[in-house]
């Protein structure tokens, strides 16, 4: 009398041995995956910026080569009523509404994926450092000329917002008008503690939003990641030794 044979399928230990070894497959490929992810947001990042770029270059092209620094306000600046928020101004040039301050939210090309709040609609921050090095804020318009080294003078870099030191200047879709504009101003770095690696900022350029990296624009429109660690005011366009953060 013949034995039985046996029935095709896997027993218990063997579905426990492709069990461990898939969780040990994915344990293996999760980190990886996770910093594929990591590099396509700052990729993704970097596009922004440079398409921020060629809208600052096309801006600077139709208004005698000018380009927006800090926003002239009521009480600070010599106010002349021009609108200086950079979101605002470069927005006809990549595709939003001209002139519409209310509708800067819809351009995409201002948020960064790997901001961590999501709510935030403008997440770059513009150069506005006076380029004598006085470390005052450089308030309206500024040739293209007059900026040095275009190749190696940042004019925008990523924006960091650090809620457990007080800042308030969260930017998002439902602000009133008025809010709105009040917030805008804060969206530039013009002193050594608005560095990434100031210990006592409330708002800076991004320290850590792509690890230590931070992505910045130059002055010649192109984009580039730079260790956030290591930028200086000299990064910013101001003479060698200029200020420490």
């Amino acid at each position: 009398m013949s034995g039985k044979k046996r029935v095709g399928g896997f027993t218990l230990i063997e579905l426990l041995v492709v069990i461990a070894i898939i969780a040990l497959l994915l344990a293996i490929l999760m980190p990886a995956l996770s910093r594929v992810k990591k590099q396509a947001k700052q990729t993704r990042c970097l596009a922004n910026l440079r398409q921020i770029g060629l809208a600052m270059h096309a801006y600077a092209g139709d208004y005698d080569y000018l380009l927006p620094r800090a926003e002239l306000r009521p009480g600070v600046a010599v106010y002349t009523g021009i609108d200086m928020r950079w979101p605002v101004l470069f927005m006809p040039y990549l595709g939003g509404l001209s002139d519409d301050t209310e509708e800067y939210h819809e351009v995409e090309i201002y948020d960064c994926p790997s901001y961590p709040l999501k709510e935030q609609t403008v997440d770059y921050c513009t150069n506005a450092f006076d380029l004598k090095g006085t470390m005052t804020e450089c308030f309206g318009f500024t040739k293209l000329d007059d900026f040095p080294r275009h190749a190696g003078t940042i004019y925008m870099a990523d924006y960091e917002y650090i809620p457990d030191r007080g800042h308030i200047k969260i930017i998002v879709k439902d602000d009133p008008p008025d809010a709105m504009k009040v917030k805008m101003q804060s969206l530039d770095v013009w002193r050594p503690n608005h560095l990434p690696s100031a210990p006592d900022s409330s708002r800076r350029a991004a320290l850590n939003r792509h690890q230590r990296w931070i992505n910045c624009l130059f002055v010649d429109g192109h984009s580039a990641k730079m260790d956030a660690t290591e930028l200086t005011p000299y990064d910013f366009g101001l003479p060698l030794g200029s200020g420490t953060p």
